[in-house]
């Protein structure tokens, strides 16, 4: 691509599709590149919640949709895409889970690719526990996270809504989150 910042320069929305690719495609970033993605994220801010909507969405259709989001976090974007997700970041459960919240989302993610899931479903199993942090109620193996579906269920659609996906997808995706403890 040349120089990298002055490609990103022209279109920061190139950074987005760099990760994207990359998971799709099972592509590593070239290092200089990978460089300047982590030194202009912020770029990221001028393009339009549209434009970054359809990037994420892609990255989550994608086989390596863990990946891509992970990478997502290493370059510094994803906190102008979804940064919830990363206050689940280094939080701890409790005995019933051995992974934080972060790993556990991604790990759902992951799962969801590997069936083949619909975006849709992907999205709700990345953000099931995406309201664990702020229910968090203690440390350690007794902490509790009572209404961490209903908190994760506002902020689905929240964080929908402002990446301006069609209503209903953000009402059915925020309903999935806000019942996922239950069978249905």
């Amino acid at each position: 691509v040349g120089e990298p910042e002055k490609r990103f320069e022209e279109d920061a929305l190139r950074m987005l599709r760099a990760v994207r690719f990359a998971a799709q495609l099972g592509f590593f970033i070239e290092e200089k590149t990978l460089e300047a993605i982590k030194n202009n994220a912020g770029w990221l801010q001028a393009i339009s919640k549209e434009r970054i909507r359809d990037e994420f969405i892609k990255l989550i259709d994608s086989k390596s949709a863990k990946e891509g989001i992970e990478l997502l976090r290493e370059t510094g974007l994803l906190k102008y895409v979804v940064p919830e997700l990363m206050e689940g970041y280094g939080v701890g459960q409790n005995k019933h889970h051995i992974y934080t919240v972060w790993e556990h989302n991604l790990k759902a993610l992951e799962y969801g690719a590997s069936q083949n899931y619909p975006v849709d479903v992907r999205i709700a199993a990345l953000f099931h526990d995406i309201g664990k942090p702020r229910a968090k109620r203690g440390e350690g193996p007794d902490s509790t996270f009572y209404g961490h579906d209903v908190i994760g269920g506002k902020m689905s659609f929240e964080i929908l809504t402002r990446l301006r996906l069609p209503a209903r997808t953000c009402e059915k995706i925020a309903k999935l989150v806000r019942w996922h403890l239950f069978n249905y």
